[in-house]
């Protein structure tokens, strides 16, 4: 991916730990619960309103001079005079109440962006030195490596079986590998109903013990650095100076970055097989039905189709006038986590790809799917997507290829993707959700003509995690009640970005369709 942030980086505060909103970005250095900005918009209002009622008082007390008739009575003019001292300091302390609310999260916001900056160049020297200690890591390991094959050799031998049978199967037990999992990942054979294999077990065990290990705004961080820190260790092979390495990577010129660490990985795997892109198709599925315009981000949220080996994966609404429609277009996020292509674009390897910014299957079948819904490059489009769906929508829109308007997206890795600043849009990210990280760490903009959102939100900041699920955070489930709970907000950026919304969609019901993809033969 590449290009410019959406507000400010996803670091975790106080607000997050209470599991509220957290706004930022659009044009503003501040960051801050929405409550908290909201409270601030408010003493500002109030402020402006006090000036106003004080020049109205004033005309009215002009009433009391010549040649205007005097007043009636002394105690008229007393309460207006009293009047104007009362709205003379609502006036004064709503404009210090405003100025602290905002220099608290202006500070807070600066706070958050020198602690990310100090960790992306961390994450950068850091990476370069381990390239630099590489060799000598290798060499130290022979020895270990060496001892520890001798050791399993001896093992094996001792207990009678042949160096080539399946570590851990019982007798008459088959293990195959590749199947319907994840490439390298091994699956018992029918006869012993699906059942893991012992490392399998012993690793889904600890996570259903610990159901937080993945789900941690810390560890969160951390992958977003790391990933952002892999081209480093590359420029730290080449011995690269560490500020060129910075002056080329994300937070610079972007000749390096995590999209060429992508595209690294897809150079190395597919002589192999594995992340080779294909051609895609696409077919509507089933008749056009009826659809109500979306009212925000909780509707949005709730229309994204959900993960689904063999169903839609985009919905597609038109609205308004059929010779000037507008349309929302949903893309769902990843359905097929094997590596090697198979029939579904939502996969493994358009995920890469797409990171790479190199023509993801999915990308080009939500492309089809626009044109065969009758989408023109003039109409005005809403993208909206979840996990990899979100980073289609924001490619989309920094594409050019169509009028989009407006892009919402919840938990994508999408927050380098160069959606032009003027286009209204809201990233929605939890905080304790891996998946936006693995985009790496977006740079930031807070330039006054840019109209990009990032709200953040910790899911589980109180309530403890599910067991068995590695990722609840980033559930589609969870985006649609953050979603909601956005609608419920009173910040002002938020109403507007809701108010847009309708503005593009009308008042009048429009029509669904939906789209499934399909992979064709390997390319």
């Amino acid at each position: 991916m590449s290009g410019s942030v959406t507000g400010t980086g996803s670091g975790d505060g106080p607000a997050d730990a209470a599991g509220g909103l957290v706004v930022s970005g659009g044009g503003s250095s501040m960051v801050a619960t929405d409550e908290l900005l909201a409270h601030a918009a408010m003493m500002r209002v109030l402020h402006t309103d006090s000036v106003v009622w004080q020049t109205q008082l004033e005309r009215i007390r002009r009433l009391d001079s010549s040649p205007a008739p005097g007043w009636s009575s002394d105690d008229v003019g007393w309460r207006v005079f009293e009047a104007a001292a009362a709205i003379g300091d609502l006036e004064q302390l709503s404009g210090e109440l405003a100025d602290s609310l905002v220099g608290a999260a202006e500070g807070y916001g600066e706070a958050e962006r020198m602690a990310e900056l100090f960790a992306r160049v961390s994450g950068a020297a850091a990476g370069q030195a381990l390239a630099r200690l590489l060799p000598l890591l290798v060499v130290m390991a022979i020895p270990l490596l060496t001892a520890g094959g001798l050791a399993w050799l001896l093992g094996r031998l001792g207990a009678g079986t042949g160096i080539g049978d399946g570590a851990g199967a019982g007798a008459g037990a088959k293990v195959t590998r590749g199947g319907g999992g994840p490439a390298g990942a091994s699956t018992s054979s029918p006869a012993r109903g699906g059942e893991r294999t012992p490392a399998q077990a012993g690793f889904a065990g600890w996570l259903a013990k610990n159901p937080r290990a993945l789900t941690n705004p810390l560890l969160v961080q951390i992958v977003r650095v790391l990933v952002s820190s892999i081209d480093d260790v590359g420029t730290g092979v080449v011995g690269l100076p560490l500020p060129l390495a910075l002056a080329l990577g994300d937070d610079g010129l972007r000749v390096l970055g995590v999209s060429t660490s992508a595209a690294g990985i897809l150079w190395l795997a597919r002589p192999f097989g594995p992340f080779r892109e294909t051609g895609v198709a696409v077919r509507r599925e089933g008749a056009a039905s009826r659809a109500t315009p979306p009212a925000g981000l909780g509707d949005l949220a709730d229309r994204i189709p959900s993960v689904s080996e063999t169903g839609p994966q985009v919905r597609i609404e038109r609205y308004g006038d059929p010779a000037a429609p507008s349309w929302v277009v949903y893309v769902g996020g990843t359905a097929e986590w094997n590596p090697v292509a198979g029939d579904q674009p939502w996969d493994l390897t358009s995920n890469v790809a797409a990171v790479a910014e190199q023509g993801s299957g999915s990308y080009h079948a939500v492309e089809l799917a626009m044109r065969e819904a009758g989408v023109q490059p003039s109409d005005p489009v809403v993208q909206v997507g979840h996990s990899q769906g979100g980073l289609i929508a924001a490619q989309l829109a920094a594409s050019g290829d169509f009028n989009t308007v407006m892009v919402a997206t919840f938990g994508a890795p999408a927050g380098q993707v160069e959606v032009p600043p003027e286009i209204p849009m809201v990233q929605v990210a939890h905080s304790d959700d891996l998946v936006p990280a693995l985009g790496g760490a977006a740079r930031e903009v807070t330039d006054a003509g840019n109209a990009h959102l990032l709200v953040r939100r910790e899911v589980y900041a109180i309530d403890e995690p599910p067991a068995h699920s590695p990722l609840p955070a980033h559930t589609l489930v969870n985006y649609r009640e953050t979603g909601r709970q956005i609608d419920d907000s009173p910040e002002p950026r938020l109403a507007e970005w809701r108010s847009t919304l309708s503005s593009v969609v009308g008042g009048a019901p429009g029509e669904s369709t939906l789209w499934h993809g399909s992979r064709l033969s390997a390319e």
